[in-house]
């Protein structure tokens, strides 16, 4: 009888064998005798062996509702809340992103809007510092230039500015280009501005042509006059004296000659030549008196000067930083 036909009570016959799940019966030896399992390829796995597959993304939660309250509280545009409502949709990363891109435009907009470094301004204090002395520099009969930014007022100023840093203007400020390059402007404007004031009322001390058979203008203001309106207009407190009646005497000369966009420049190149051929002051003075001031007296309005102090007009206000203002014998 082949093994393949066993009766009952053969098979009842067999030795029992472990099925206990711990250990996986052997291919080789089967159970039954003459019964071969064949050994079965194993089915290809649908992913490689370094791969795990991904797991199914949870449906994100709908937060339209929530959208809509946050909408109403704010009280949202219709537009504005379709727009919100989109993003209640959009997984996180999206919404990452989103945020990340309007924060840009709204970097963008602000560099527009703002310079990147704010400019450094002139304090309230500094500018009427400024202001002040640069009147009374202006009035002074002794300063050697109006415009020559080497000897004239303007690098004066600057250097009390920088003398005197309670003013408004710190120490550290120095280094800093910027604040230099505002105290230069704010230094240039202020002067400009008296130096307009000083010209326009020179312009209207001339007075009108002389009549026929005249040699002096009419209507015209005497020179000690014309000083003490320059002084008020510069609203300053300073002498009125001899030696500042000289000075007004070449600016009211050179105004009649050249009353252009020039006319500083050539009170200052003026000014330069008197000090080159007459370094002696007391020499200086005398050709002041005798080629600008007596025939200012004899044009415009005669006057008596000896009631005048001769010394220099000294400002009533005293000037802080540099203790003395250059006279104009001493500088080139």
């Amino acid at each position: 009888m082949s093994d393949t036909n066993l009766s009952f009570d053969e098979l009842m016959d067999l030795p029992l064998v472990d099925s206990s799940p711990l250990k996986e019966p052997s291919r080789a030896n089967s159970p039954l005798p003459g019964l071969t399992i064949p050994d079965l390829p194993e089915s290809p796995s649908p992913f490689p062996g370094n791969v795990v597959p991904a797991r199914r993304k949870r449906p994100a939660e709908d937060m339209s509702q929530f959208a809509a309250e946050v909408a109403r509280a704010h009280k949202l545009p219709k537009a504005e809340h379709d727009e919100l409502a989109t993003y209640s949709k959009m997984c996180r990363v999206e919404q990452s992103i989103t945020i990340m891109g309007h924060i840009l435009a709204l970097k963008r907009q602000q560099n527009l809007i703002m310079p990147a470094d704010a400019a450094w301004v002139v304090p309230k204090r500094l500018h009427n510092k400024i202001n002040e002395h640069a009147a009374i520099l202006i009035a002074d009969s002794s300063i050697p230039a109006y415009r020559n930014d080497t000897i004239g007022p303007s690098k004066l100023l600057t250097d009390m500015v920088l003398a005197n840093p309670d003013w408004g203007f710190g120490l550290h400020l120095k280094l800093e280009k910027d604040a230099m390059d505002t105290l230069s402007s704010e230094v240039s404007s202020v002067l400009t501005a008296k130096r307009n004031i000083v010209k326009t009322v020179i312009i209207s001390s001339l007075g009108s042509s002389p009549p026929d058979g005249s040699e002096q203008r009419t209507g015209a203001l005497d020179i000690v006059e014309l000083s003490h309106l320059i002084i008020s207009k510069l609203k300053v407190r300073i002498k009125v004296d001899i030696r500042l009646c000289g000075r007004i005497a070449i600016l009211r000369k050179l105004i009649s000659e050249r009353n252009d966009n020039t006319y500083w420049g050539a009170v200052d190149k003026k000014l330069a030549n008197v000090r080159k051929k007459h370094q002696d002051p007391v020499k200086q003075s005398k050709w002041i008196k005798q080629h600008m001031l007596d025939p200012d007296l004899a044009l415009y309005k005669h006057v008596e000067l000896n009631d005048l102090a001769t010394g220099p007009s000294v400002p009533v206000v005293p000037v802080a930083g540099p203790s003395r203002l250059p006279d104009a014998s001493d500088d080139e």
